[in-house]
């Protein structure tokens, strides 16, 4: 059973060299009390005393610096029990790390946290569940730099390859420590994708307070979900049960209709895409004149379908005649290859703004 957030804490990677740091600590403490041990019970020199650890710790069996007393026969043969026993445990412990494999994940690990570290203004996407796969697979389409936060270690490794170039790091969403880890503070981005609306709950609050600039999405599977969603500091949530359910009834009655709507993208990569034109980042001569004078067809081959007002209303089909205005969006229809010039067309625009 999964554990519920109560149960659930921050378990940090376990550095695998610390065992290894463990087993030069003893053998360095063997090292020092050898040679201290010679040089009280024996009166050798310090050179000395150090050479006869040596041998006797190396089992090389060279003779020894002058004959033992009784005392020192006793702490030689401690010696040697000590020093083999910390050697068949480092033994053990590189073969079981050459075998599990930790040393490997561990440094991919610490790879990409670094990697991660350098990020700015990327999208961070919480679980990998169905929703997330189909979020990470658009944002990849549009381009977007992705970081994704999956708390179960197996789903994690399975889908890293596939998703080639996103970040998969492995984790709980709902831990601060883990969203800092996704570099939350320069992201520009969050979507909250998991199956609890609880979790979801606690990954915008906690969001939110990390950095107040982020856009933050969230799933939410009922309607009193949404609406703390978005008093916890969600920008939008959206509902996969209502939106499904929508989808499966429009398909009954215009099966037509929701064939060709299913051929549209908005944005990323498809044979036909939507796109947003925000008014006020085009040049000031454009932001404020007819859409005909903004010969959008003329230039991309993109057609107008769409124009929001400053107080949100929406507009179908505006004419050619239609005046813009300022704090105000368009939306163009067109496919691949009309798409990429508009692109092209806005950025030019944009860059003379």
């Amino acid at each position: 059973m999964r554990p519920t957030f109560q149960e659930r804490t921050f378990k940090p990677m376990n550095n695998p060299f610390q065992s290894l740091k463990n087993v030069f600590f003893v053998f360095a403490v063997i090292l020092i009390a050898g040679t201290v041990g010679y040089r009280w019970l024996e009166g050798f020199d310090w050179l000395q005393s150090f050479y006869m650890v040596i041998q006797t710790v190396s089992t090389v069996g060279f003779n020894e610096v002058g004959p033992l007393s009784t005392g020192g026969i006793w702490f030689t043969i401690a010696l040697i029990v000590g020093s083999f026993g910390t050697f068949a445990y480092g033994a053990g412990l590189l073969a079981q790390l050459a075998i599990d494999g930790k040393v490997q994940l561990y440094l991919r690990t610490k790879r990409l946290e670094r990697k991660v570290e350098k990020l700015k203004n990327h999208t961070i996407v919480c679980g990998l569940g169905r929703n997330g796969r189909q979020v990470v697979s658009k944002l990849k389409a549009y381009g977007v730099r992705v970081v994704v936060l999956e708390i179960d270690e197996e789903r994690a490794t399975r889908y890293r390859e596939e998703l080639d170039g996103v970040v998969v790091l492995i984790g709980d969403a709902t831990n601060d420590e883990i969203l800092e880890k996704a570099n939350i503070s320069n992201a520009s981005s969050l979507v909250a994708a998991l199956a609890s609306d609880t979790d979801n709950l606690f990954v915008v609050i906690s969001a939110r307070q990390l950095n107040p600039r982020l856009i933050i999405g969230a799933r939410a599977n009922t309607e009193s979900t949404e609406k703390k969603l978005l008093a916890a500091g969600a920008n939008y949530t959206v509902s996969p049960n209502l939106v499904g359910g929508s989808h499966l009834a429009h398909n009954l009655m215009n099966p037509g209709v929701m064939n060709f709507l299913d051929h549209l993208s908005v944005g990323g990569s498809s044979a036909t895409n939507i796109e947003e034109i925000v008014v006020d980042e085009l040049p000031e001569e454009l932001s404020n004149c007819n859409i005909k004078d903004l010969k959008i067809r003329q230039q991309t081959g993109c057609t107008v379908i769409g124009y929001v007002d400053e107080s949100g209303e929406l507009i179908v089909n505006p004419s050619p005649d239609f005046k813009v205005a300022p704090h105000s969006k368009l939306y163009v229809l067109g496919n691949d290859e009309q798409i990429r010039a508009f692109r092209n067309w806005f950025n030019k625009q944009t860059q003379t703004s």
